[in-house]
């Protein structure tokens, strides 16, 4: 994949990761209400931090990273949204978005996952695309609910802060020619 592609959608553009996003990530990762419903961060200096780090190496070559920015200022950053896992012998991939809290509920996320995984079925021919979402993370299901994916699956996924295991519910959508499963 090419690493600096950009991807367009109605409302969004799907862009590579550039210096300036590395602030819009840190807030991301630093938020009290994503790191709840997400695996997040621990809070570190933004030198060493995850979401720094991340950015600004090459994404591997199972995963494609971008940026999500409005059409009308696409040097913004809004948010981060992956493809990982992308298997291309079985045709599946793995899909995450983290949006900040000043753009949801303007259909930002709707675009952008959409956009990105349209894409993916036409442009890298898979079949599934599943994403891993914590029980009690119920904007992100209904986004994805939205979006055409369906819980296939509830599994005990990660223990939290406090010691309890929270479970993990399995999403899928899958092209609408597939017969495919998840694992």
């Amino acid at each position: 994949m090419e690493e600096h592609m950009s991807i367009t959608g109605g409302k969004v553009i799907l862009r590579a990761a550039k210096r300036p996003d590395l602030g819009m990530l840190l807030n991301l990762s630093r938020d009290p209400e994503i790191v709840k419903v997400t695996k997040g961060y621990q809070s570190l200096s933004a030198g060493m931090h995850p979401a720094y780090r991340s950015c600004l190496l090459p994404v591997p070559s199972d995963g494609l990273r971008r940026i999500i920015a409005a059409r009308e200022k696409p040097e913004e950053g809004l948010g981060i949204i992956m493809l990982s896992d992308i298997d291309t012998g079985n045709k599946t991939a793995q899909i995450q978005i983290k949006i900040l809290r000043m753009f949801r509920g303007r259909g930002y996320g709707r675009d952008a996952v959409e956009t990105l995984i349209s894409w993916a079925f036409q442009e890298l021919h898979l079949n599934c695309i599943c994403s891993h979402i914590l029980e009690d993370n119920t904007a992100s299901r209904r986004l994805f609910e939205v979006c055409g994916f369906r819980q296939e699956g509830l599994h005990e996924g990660r223990t939290d802060a406090e010691g309890h295991c929270r479970k993990v519910c399995v999403y899928v959508r899958r092209e609408v020619t597939s017969s495919c499963k998840m694992l």
